[in-house]
């Protein structure tokens, strides 16, 4: 069995006061290639302190003595689908968003400075959402790799962003990120440039899945998919039509 006590910083936080949920997930699920599912049991917030402990293949994650993440091989929801053009993914990052950041200050999708600088726009066919990214080399290891969280924050953003496009068939309300699994095939490195492209794979009234693909200069590099669990009046909005232009 093994132990590492993890420290929550606001640099890495999601929606105001919240860490953000990839982030965390990334945490949780280590350099695991998966096929690998995260569970988020509880919110985790800035200035926390919680414990990873992995024993015969099994994680668990506990704030104090209470169990807020556990991650475990699982299939995903989703299969890749086929590649988008870069040609149409230019086009789109060409245009504006058609929407304000949910959370300026998010790690993933905002506007600061010190953020991942992932780039997000609508595809324009109602269906799937874009991503470019160019990870700095703030972001990589020694070797110049980029560690696996933040991957899990981008997939995290650019999967959520699908329902600004594609609202699910029962609009409204909130919704926060339940679980999220991921599968990788490759590394994401500083020097090269990477696509993403997301869809909503299906909801009903308990749950939104949005699917993930990441592509580097090599082909897939990661799939994912995000299942969202629907809210009263709190977490990410819900639209009821499209935002996108």
């Amino acid at each position: 069995m093994s132990n590492t006590t993890i420290e929550l910083l606001d640099t890495y936080i999601g929606m105001p006061g919240t860490m953000q949920g990839g982030y965390i997930a990334g945490l949780a699920a280590g350099d695991s290639d998966g096929p690998i599912r995260v569970r988020i049991r509880r919110p985790l917030h800035p200035g926390e302190s919680v414990v990873r402990t992995v024993e015969d293949g099994k994680t668990v994650v506990h704030r104090g003595d209470e169990l807020v993440m556990a991650a475990s091989n699982s299939p995903l929801h989703v299969a890749a689908q086929a590649p988008i053009a870069r040609d149409k993914i230019d086009a789109a990052m060409g245009r504006p968003m058609g929407w304000d950041p949910p959370y300026p200050n998010c790690i993933g999708c905002g506007h600061e400075v010190d953020g991942l600088g992932v780039r997000i726009r609508p595809l324009g066919d109602g269906k799937h959402v874009v991503a470019v990214w160019s990870p700095a080399p703030q972001w990589a290891d020694e070797d110049g790799v980029i560690p696996r969280e933040f991957i899990w924050t981008a997939f995290d953003c650019v999967t959520a962003y699908v329902l600004f496009v594609d609202p699910p068939s029962i609009p409204g309300g909130g919704a926060v990120t339940g679980n999220i699994a991921a599968e990788f095939f490759g590394q994401v490195r500083v020097g090269d440039t990477y696509t993403f492209q997301s869809w909503r794979e299906r909801d009903d009234e308990r749950s939104i899945i949005c699917g993930g693909a990441l592509y580097g200069p090599s082909g897939l590099v990661a799939i994912a998919d995000q299942e969202m669990i629907r809210t009263k009046d709190w977490g990410f909005e819900v639209p009821s039509e499209p935002l996108a232009v």
